[in-house]
Parts: structure tokens; sequence; C-alpha cells
């Protein structure tokens, strides 16, 4: 036996062991599994049972098996040409959503619809919304039923915005309002970030810009771009698709990682640029015990007001929690900080800016303040550890390493991180670090890095430090 077939039949031996583990999981909670063809149902229970470690596990060692073996087998060209033509699909995501698709087939019913009444109801043409919407079902996003019929499934249904169409076309500067916040998170990665993307190349032979200054043509930064007046509606829709980051994870995995029930009555979480503050209001809700001081500019402020007093109004009646305008490239104000919790904010910046962010917090950090960072922590694609042997002596910092003749860091099953990472580049020059970039960051910020809680069921690892 060669060695390309014994490698293909230990893949599909990894295949069979992780089709047995799902069917186990499901079989012993008297559930199905999830249905490609049913649309998406949060409040399932099997839902729930494929967030549980266990089928999460199971499926990432699924999905990792079955792309190898498919990259192994297919034609090497054919396999090129489909992913430098990939941008066709995050554009058709976008034109979905934009057109609300999705909600017209949710009324449509399982059905479905033909390809000439959607094209009426969203004002497309029908020859190319069929086009668009056959692309997607190809790749198992919508399905369609019948010849030019198509209808939601488990996929396409997370884009929707849970509201009457009628209501979305009335007013589109609103339609995210109130929803999941992921077709907004969609749009804002298919829309600006595959815009920026396309000018990667350029942007390496034009130092000093981004790709998103080319695609935008403009000096500024993302962010301030946002604050133009004419840019009101991304600025809406990017606040709704960062609660949308939200959504993707299970709401009690805050509480896989950093120990919040450890922390002393009354001691003071600042949530350094935490928006709506729905992340800190989590945690408190279980630990109310807990103070918390939700920072950020004054627009997230005023939401995040609104967001507290429908969701959590005792804590605000017992004034345990404070709402502050701050900037965090300014010093900051909380000088009695238990913990310092930053989610989704180093990714956002290089290394000069999130430093500085971090020696903020710093300055004003008590000995025993401890600093907690929320993000995703980018695995190595090849086998081995850093040369930095320090970091062999920091809690949780070993990498787990799939099984053979997977690639180490699970392939496909974690792709969306380094699409993530590139991603940042492309909007913000921001970056998805590896623990060593971490543990460099943290060390030029004053922090000592001491612990990293690999959190089951999610990408996202709690990375703590404590003033050095």
């Amino acid at each position: 036996m060669n060695k390309e077939t014994s490698t293909l039949r230990s893949l599909a031996n990894i295949i069979i062991r992780a089709v047995d583990s799902m069917e186990r999981a499901y079989a012993h909670a008297a559930l199905p599994l999830p249905s490609l063809d049913k649309p998406f149902n949060p409040e399932d229970p099997a839902e729930a049972l494929a967030q549980n470690p266990q089928v999460v596990a199971a499926s990432k060692n699924l999905v990792a098996a079955c792309a190898q073996m498919s990259a192994t087998v297919w034609n090497p060209r054919r396999t090129m040409l489909n992913n430098a033509l990939a941008y066709q699909i995050s554009s058709c995501l976008h034109a979905v959503s934009d057109f609300n698709v999705v909600e017209v087939l949710r009324e449509a019913g399982e059905n479905g619809l033909s390809v000439k009444d959607i094209g009426a109801a969203v004002g497309v043409d029908p020859g190319l919304i069929e086009r668009i919407l056959r692309l997607l079902a190809t790749h198992h996003i919508f399905r369609e039923v019948s010849p030019g019929v198509f209808a939601n499934n488990r996929i396409s249904s997370t884009l929707d915005k849970g509201k009457p169409s009628n209501v979305l076309f009335a007013n589109r500067e609103t339609r995210f309002a109130g929803s999941s916040g992921i077709a907004a998170f969609v749009e804002v990665l298919a829309e600006m970030g595959g815009k920026s993307a396309n000018y990667l190349a350029e942007s390496l032979r034009t130092p000093g810009l981004l790709p998103f200054n080319l695609a935008y043509n403009t000096t500024e930064p993302m962010f301030e771009w946002m604050e133009r007046p004419e840019s009101i509606y991304h600025v809406n829709r990017f606040a709704v698709a960062m609660e949308g980051t939200a959504a993707m994870e299970q709401e009690d995995a805050i509480f896989r990682g950093f120990d919040w029930g450890a922390l002393p009555c009354e001691s003071v979480i600042v949530d350094v640029g935490g928006g709506s503050g729905h992340v800190s209001l989590t945690i408190v809700k279980k630990y109310p015990h807990l103070r918390v001081v939700n920072q950020d500019f004054s627009s997230p402020i005023e939401t995040s007001r609104v967001h507290w007093k429908e969701n959590f109004p005792e804590h605000l009646d017992r004034q345990m929690v404070e709402f502050q305008v701050h900037d965090f490239f300014n010093p900051q104000p909380v000088k009695n900080a238990a913990v310092f919790l930053l989610r989704h904010i180093m990714h956002d910046w290089p290394d000069d800016q999130a430093v500085l962010i971090l020696k903020n917090l710093r300055e004003a950090a008590q000995q025993e303040t401890q600093l907690v960072v929320i993000e995703k922590v980018v695995p190595f694609a090849s086998a081995g550890t850093p040369a930095d042997l320090k970091m062999a002596q920091i809690r949780g910092a070993k990498e787990p390493v799939a099984e053979t003749p997977l690639l180490p860091n699970w392939g496909a099953a974690v792709a969306d991180i380094y699409l993530y990472d590139l991603t940042m580049h492309a909007l913000l020059g921001g970056i998805e670090r590896t623990s060593q970039g971490f543990y460099e960051l943290f060390t030029k910020a004053g922090w000592k890095l001491v612990e990293i809680h690999q959190t089951p069921g999610t990408q996202l690892s709690h990375i703590v430090g404590v003033p050095a």
C-alpha cells in the first residue's frame, strides 16, 4: 500500500470515528442531528447539543479530515481556481442579505418560491437571482427544491433578521436593529472586508496605506472614516455586527475560562471598549456581587445604557454599573479595577498601538489587578513549539495538536481564524496573534502573561496577565 493510499485510509478512519462519536452523543440525548435542509432554530435542543464540547471536537475532526481528503484527491488546478473564485460566494452572500432574500423565503415556507416570485419580491432580475442562489445552493447555502424554486436551509437561515420582509424594505437604515447581528456581520465582512481584501497585493507595494485605504480612496483609518456623516449606515451596521460576534458563541462560553466567581464582593470589572456591554452584563447576571464600568465612545455608551436597562435593570437600580465615555488611547481613569476586560479589542490594532492601550491600563492597575484579554489565539500550521522556551512556563500555552495525518492545527476546521486575521489587517492593520505574539505584547506593555484558558467549545481564549 503506497503512502497516499494509506493517508486516505487514515483520513477515512478519522471520519468514521467522528461520525460514531456524534451519533452516540445524539442517540444518548434522544435527539436527531440538525437537518441541513431545515431552517436553523437556536432554541432547538439539538442545536444546543451541537455546541457541546464533545460534539464540537468530533465535528472538528470530521471537517478537517473531509477537507484534507478533498484536497488530496481533487484536481489541484481546479482546486486552485475554485479558491481564486471564492470571492463570488461572499459577494453573493452580501447581495442576498442586502435584498432580504432569506426573509422572503422564510415567509414562503418550506416549499420555497420560484425565482420569478423572488425577483418580483426583491426587485431583482429573476434570471440573475436564480444564478446567485444556485451558486450558493451548490455550496449548501439555500436549497433548490425543484428547478428554479429555492428555499432556506440551516445555513442560509442564519442570515434571517427576524422581521417581516416588507418592514425591512420600507426602512433599510434600521433593518438590522433587534436582529441577532449575524446578517450585519456577514455584510461587513463580505462588503467592506471583501472590497478591501482585493487590494492586498497593491497595498504591499504602497507603504503606509492599508487595503481599506485603497479600496475606499481615503487616507483615514477605518474608524475615523466611519465618523463621517455619510457613513452612518456603515456605523449602525457595524455596531450590530459586533453584537453578532457574541451570537457566534454560547452565552456560557464566557464562564469556561477565567473564574469570574472567584472575584471578591464588589470587585470592579472595567469593560474596556465594551460596546453595549453585553459580555460584562452576562458575567454579572451570574455573579451580581460584581461591579461593572463599561467604557466606550459616546454613541455605544448610549446604546449600552438602553441595553442594560432592558436586560438587567436591577444592576442599575443597585448602582452596580457605571457608563463611562472613554478613549482607551488616553490614560485610564479607573484606578481600583480588579479586572480590565478587553474582548475583541487587541486584534483591531497593530502592535505599537496595542501596546499603548495596555500600557494605559498598566499605569492604572493595582498590584492585584488582572488583565483578561478575550481573543482568538492563532495556532501554528506545523507541529513543534515556538523557539522561546519561556512560553513553556505559561499555564495553558501549549497548543493541542490534531492526530496524524491531519494538519496539526485541524486545517479547514479552523480556517476562519486565519481569514479573520487577514480581514483585520485589510480593514484596520490589526492582527490575530499567536500565543507568542500575546506574550511579547504583554511584556512590552508591562504585563506578565500567566495563563491562557483555551476554552472548550469555542475558538476564543481567555489570556490572563498580571502587573509585571
